[in-house]
Formats: C-alpha cells, sequence, structure tokens
C-alpha cells in the first residue's frame, strides 16, 4: 500500500502539525472561542428571562417621553376643585365622554369596572390601584349631581369631573381629545356630541404616560397596566 499525505493515520498528522507553538495557539483560539459563545449564551438567556419579566404590553400606546400637563380648574362630582394636583400622587386612567351617550360611553365604562376587579385581584389588598377619573365633555347637562348619579351605576369610587368648554378645552388638547357639541338653543336636553375614544394613563407625577385606543378589552387593559405598574416598581 502506498501512503501520502493524504491518506496518512490521522496520529502522524497530528503529531508533525502539533509543534508546541502551534497547539499554544489552537488553545487559545478555541479558550476564546468558548468565551464567545458561553458570552453570547448569557446574553441571548438574560434576554429571554427579562422579556417573561417586563411582560409585553398588548394595547397600550406609550409616550416616548411622558407629556407634562399644565394645571386645570374643574369641579369633580361633589362639586370639589379637580385639578392637576387631583392627579398628583397615584396613577390614573382617564376616559372623556358624556351621560348622554348612548354606547360608548357606558361600554367604556364597564370595561374599567372590570379592569379594577381585575387589578384588585391581581395585587391584592395592599396594592395601589390607579384611579378611574371620568370626564364630562357635555358641562350643560351633565352637573355635579348628574355625574354622581351616573356613576354609581358602574363603582361608586369612579371620580366624575365637570367644567365649563373654556376650562375643559385647555386639558382636552394637551391630551391630544377632540370633542364637537352639535349646536341647540340654551336648555336644550336632547342633541349629540362628538368625541374621541382614547382612555389615557397618567403617572403619579400628573404627566401623560400613554394612551389605550379603542376598542377596549379589560383583559387587556388591566394586562398592561400591571406590567407598567410592575416596570415602575409601583406594585
Amino acid at each position: 500500500m502506498v501512503w501520502s499525505k493524504y491518506n496518512r493515520p490521522l496520529s502522524s498528522i497530528l503529531a508533525e502539525d502539533m509543534t508546541p507553538d502551534r497547539f499554544t495557539v489552537r488553545i487559545i483560539v478555541m479558550a476564546v472561542l468558548v468565551a464567545f459563545l458561553s458570552a453570547t449564551a448569557g446574553v441571548a438567556f438574560w434576554k429571554i428571562t427579562q422579556a417573561k419579566q417586563q411582560m409585553p404590553r398588548t394595547s397600550l400606546i406609550v409616550l416616548p417621553e411622558p407629556r407634562v400637563i399644565a394645571d386645570f380648574e374643574l369641579l369633580d362630582q361633589q362639586s370639589a376643585p379637580f385639578s392637576l394636583a387631583s392627579l398628583e400622587g397615584n396613577w390614573s386612567l382617564i376616559f372623556f365622554g358624556f351621560t348622554h351617550c348612548p354606547d360608548v360611553c357606558p361600554t367604556a365604562l364597564y370595561e374599567l369596572q372590570q379592569v379594577k376587579q381585575k387589578l384588585e385581584q391581581e395585587m391584592g389588598p395592599d396594592g395601589v390601584i390607579p384611579r378611574i377619573v371620568f370626564i364630562s365633555v357635555d358641562p350643560e347637562r351633565d352637573t355635579p349631581d348628574k355625574l354622581q348619579s351616573y356613576l354609581s351605576h358602574f363603582d361608586p369610587s369612579f371620580i366624575g369631573v365637570t367644567g365649563k368648554h373654556e376650562q375643559l378645552l385647555p386639558l382636552t388638547r394637551q391630551v391630544g381629545i377632540a370633542y364637537r357639541v352639535e349646536e341647540h338653543e340654551s336648555g336644550a336636553t336632547q342633541y349629540s356630541v362628538d368625541h374621541s375614544t382614547g382612555i389615557m394613563l397618567t403617572d403619579p407625577k400628573g404627566r401623560l404616560y400613554g394612551v389605550f385606543p379603542a376598542p377596549h378589552g379589560a383583559e387587556d387593559i388591566s394586562s398592561d397596566v400591571l406590567a407598567t405598574l410592575r416596570s415602575t416598581g409601583k406594585s
């Protein structure tokens, strides 16, 4: 049998190639490769772990930076002043609407009622549940007493807020809410109101943190609120 460099035993090839210098270089290259692969695997595992902990949001549109809201002066359902300070100290879910709304508003308030219940179950008795605020854009019909009666059908803890149009407009424009009241005679009780349907989320500093666009689902909203509270260390 004729031997050549292509069919020699492996042991003879290694014996020729594995000089001390070459052997040392190969060991170093292998060590670097193993270290690189280990680091890559570690980073991948960390990202997977973080993704599970952060719980991806499904419906909340988070602003790149929380938007500062200028102070405003409105009234709550107890005829007490309601201003920017009233939003500070806790997270808030805010919906703009009116009590004569035939479908969108009661549906949104029902979903918010379910959100509150889900958060209470998830966070327990020691959890700080975001306050839920309903701001009427129909001050002519929605008096403080009317708001209190209306919201009692959903949850007595809901905060009803109203004010004159010249007080409402600076606030609605800041948070991106548009509304239009149909022209009507003074004292009329039958007229329509068009308005944006997003649910605003403000942070404990009273800044606009994000928006839940319609359609609203209690499961998605409660999940996203909970993820937000946990990611910011507020739950």
